[in-house]
């Protein structure tokens, strides 16, 4: 981000020594960012807690235990390449949180099911991943209610204008 711009007053300085921005979204964006730090730590000891590495975690939280997809459709929901979610759903399988299952109307095809305790060890990572920081909790519930209605604007703005991923916005998981 440029030098140019006001001090960001609500951003730590021990977030990012010295940031400026060059607009109030500049300013909105960075605040976001901050308060998303603990995210990778969240989700790294949420994983350790069930014996899976942050990467295979999230593989299975993106799984719906209702409607099985295939590998090809997670690597899309997980917005990476097909062949990077082998790795995760294989220690997956393995650790007898998933099972392969051929597809009824194309048996080329295998889908993902989420075994009964896959859909224990995945409700425990939801639950550990999306319980709300106290600095959310604390918010007055008005407060909470126009943040989310604002976060929901913000969330929905890109498929509101149709955008999907591009070849170059997916990576690695």
């Amino acid at each position: 981000m440029a030098r140019a711009g006001n001090r960001l007053p609500g951003v730590s300085e021990s977030f990012v020594p010295g940031l400026r921005y060059r607009s109030p979204a500049h300013e909105l964006w960075a605040l976001v960012v901050e308060s998303l730090a603990g995210w990778e730590q969240r989700l790294n000891d949420a994983a350790a807690a069930t014996g899976l590495s942050p990467v295979s975690a999230w593989a299975l939280v993106q799984l719906d235990p209702d409607t099985p997809i295939s590998q090809k459709e997670l690597a899309a929901r997980l917005h990476c390449n097909p062949s990077t979610v082998v790795d995760p759903t294989d220690r997956l399988e393995h650790c007898g949180l998933v099972s392969r299952q051929a597809k009824p109307l194309d048996r080329r095809v295998n889908t993902l099911v989420v075994t009964p305790k896959g859909v224990e060890v995945r409700d425990l990572l939801i639950e550990r991943l999306f319980e709300p920081p106290e600095s959310f909790r604390d918010l007055p519930a008005r407060e909470q209610a126009r943040f989310r209605n604002v976060m929901l604007g913000v969330v929905r703005q890109p498929h509101a204008r149709g955008r999907t991923p591009r070849q170059g916005d997916r990576r690695d998981v």
